[in-house]
């Protein structure tokens, strides 16, 4: 069945599949078009989101031409991830207190990388990313 992905904002993209293709596999074949990643993608279906987990058969209103709507998300900054972890577990003054320790330890260690350190580390990178694929 062919399905038709329009990125909102953008182009529009068909992505080939089948009934027991999960969404999470659909994303893929739009990362592979469209070069969008994977965790920065949301599909919607009238409005509501997909979940990666589920099939497509397992949506009703899924069917051959059907048009979903792609949301580009932009990642959330270290500095919002590292803060909402420690907001589940401590008080607000200390989950501030703590984000502003952590991001400037963090950004501390950055400056101290060499060209050669952020050459392996890009390296590393690229090829889990070429393992994942």
């Amino acid at each position: 069945m062919k399905l038709i992905v329009k990125i909102l904002k953008g182009e529009e993209y068909i992505v080939e599949t089948t009934e027991d293709s999960s969404i999470q596999q659909i994303k893929e074949e739009i990362e592979k078009k469209s070069s969008i990643p994977v965790e920065h993608q949301k599909l919607l279906l009238v409005g509501k989101a997909l979940a990666d987990e589920k099939i497509v058969s397992s949506y009703s209103n899924i069917s051959d031409g059907t048009k979903l709507t792609l949301v580009v998300k932009k990642p959330d900054p270290l500095r919002d991830v590292i803060y909402r972890h420690f907001k589940r577990y401590l008080q607000e003054e200390q989950s501030q207190r703590l984000t502003a320790k952590f991001m400037d330890d963090f950004e501390q260690k950055l400056y101290q990388l060499s060209l050669d350190d952020l050459e392996k580390i890009a390296t590393e990178m690229l090829a889990k990313k070429g393992q994942n694929v």
